[in-house]
């Protein structure tokens, strides 16, 4: 006889939440440039500036944000705060949601 076997209850299944299967779907079709938390590509004409992945004008980090879906450096004018993205991406799921597929 062994105590320290014990049929214990089995986790309950998750159940499939909606709101997850939409990000995994379009992070599917969003191709990654940058992995999280890689930094931006340094202006080689300025000392301390880094380019926008979107419109490449040279910035200092402090105004440059990542994307969460694609990992681009946007600064103020290639972002859309709606979905804390940049513009590409906000895009996407603009086309997403009026395609009923939100």
């Amino acid at each position: 006889m062994t105590l320290w076997k014990r049929n214990l209850p089995q986790k309950a299944v998750p159940k499939s939440n909606p709101a997850a299967e939409r990000f995994r779907e379009l992070k599917s079709e969003v191709t990654v440039v940058r992995k999280q938390g890689e930094g931006p590509v340094k202006d080689t004409g300025t000392f301390s500036r880094y380019l926008c992945d979107l419109c490449s004008t040279p910035h200092p980090v402090v105004e440059l944000r990542q994307c969460v879906l694609c990992g681009r450096w946007g600064c103020n004018d290639c972002w859309k705060d709606d979905y804390y993205t940049c513009k590409s991406c906000a895009g996407l799921i603009a086309i997403h949601t009026r395609m009923g597929r939100d």
